[in-house]
């Protein structure tokens, strides 16, 4: 049986990866600062994942002393570790890049099999601190003496319920006519894709996407289809955002990195290889059913 530490086994990806780790057999430790919050709600948006652990090791990425010896043992290293929403005061480089880096030094003196890092699609030429400090990790990994698996997916079903929680409040909003695509993947369909590629692919940098190619157009009608009202949508024009950044870069410099790197996947198209099954409106049903 093979093993496998998983890091930022709470958050949305992490809690599918766990799972799908598990039912293929393999040997699943994780790291968390919090154990308790691997039950969390239990839903479909955040399943529990407390029985399909083997180890639960509770440590801090930022903090190297508490990771010491985490890797002995282990086969492959799964991470998904980075701000997504800023809550700790941590940046980006603290987390993002510090953070996995610290991880990464634990698997090169364990000598481990493989190393997966979570990246975000087109993260080498999107700008801001959040893609900046994970593109210098991704260097940092690929440039090791491991073998190293960075994926790039384009976008998770979990950030697109803000189109379904715009149309709860009877407006969406989209930035400009709203018809750059993207293909965003259901966390379940990726967590597959991942544990595949560990048997796959050696020393690669893999783009993937889910199975539907939409506009954001269409994803602010599927959101008012599936709460059965009328569609109401606000076009907003591209120009006004830069301004807005500015001042967000000001005042609050993480939000401005996340504001920065949402903007930037709107204004253009996002499209990756086709992997999955899981439809987008399927899942906007299933997130209803349960908040």
């Amino acid at each position: 049986m093979e093993k496998v530490l998983v890091a930022g086994a709470t958050g949305f990806l992490g809690r599918h990866v766990v799972k799908v780790l598990k039912k293929e057999g393999y040997h699943v430790s994780v790291v968390v600062r919090n154990k308790d919050k691997l039950k969390r709600r239990g839903n479909y948006m955040e399943p529990a994942i407390d029985k399909e652990v083997d180890r639960v090791i509770t440590a801090e990425v930022t903090n190297p002393i508490t990771l010491e010896g985490i890797c002995e043992g282990i086969d492959y290293v799964f991470s998904s570790v980075g701000i997504t929403r800023q809550r700790d005061g941590l940046t980006f480089h603290e987390v993002d890049y510090q953070g996995n880096t610290n991880l990464l030094r634990e698997a090169e003196k364990s000598n481990v099999k493989k190393f997966m890092y979570i990246h975000v699609f087109r993260g080498d030429v999107f700008e801001g601190p959040m893609t900046e400090a994970k593109e210098k990790f991704a260097k940092e990994l690929i440039s090791s003496k491991l073998v190293h698996l960075v994926i790039r997916p384009t976008g998770y079903f979990s950030d697109m319920t803000e189109f379904l929680n715009l149309a709860l409040k009877g407006r969406a909003f989209l930035i400009g006519k709203g018809m750059n695509k993207l293909n965003p993947i259901h966390g379940e369909d990726l967590a597959k894709f991942c544990v595949e590629s560990f048997e796959r692919y050696s020393n690669e940098v893999l783009d993937v996407g889910g199975p539907e190619i939409l506009t954001h157009q269409q994803i602010a009608k599927i959101a008012f289809k599936v709460i059965g009202e009328k569609e109401k949508i606000t076009y907003l024009p591209a120009v006004l955002f830069p301004p807005i950044l500015k001042v967000y870069k000001m005042i609050n410099k993480q939000q401005y990195g996340i504001f920065l790197f949402f903007y930037q996947g709107v204004i253009q198209n996002m499209i990756a290889p086709k992997y999955g099954s899981l439809s987008l409106e399927d899942f906007f049903v299933q997130y209803l059913n349960e908040r």
